[in-house]
């Protein structure tokens, strides 16, 4: 994980959720660069996108089933 990463895990530990602007307001980075750490991110198993739109589409911590080549217990 990035500096960015840990800074968006962090806020979503406070707030529950962050969606693309507000990652880029807290990190100052570009829209792309932003969808780029999120879905790594999700790629990693730490946070599950929610949301089918643009607007809509916001990011949470992944539950422990959510993560991959673990289960839930």
């Amino acid at each position: 994980m990035n500096d960015r990463q840990r800074q968006a895990v962090l806020e979503v530990k406070t707030w529950g959720r962050i969606g693309n602007t507000a990652y880029q307001q807290l990190t100052g980075t570009t829209k792309k660069a932003a969808s780029r750490d999120l879905d790594d991110l999700v790629e990693k198993g730490i946070l599950k996108k929610s949301g089918t739109s643009c607007r809509g589409t916001h990011y949470a911590l992944a539950a422990k089933g959510d993560i991959k080549g673990t289960k839930e217990t």
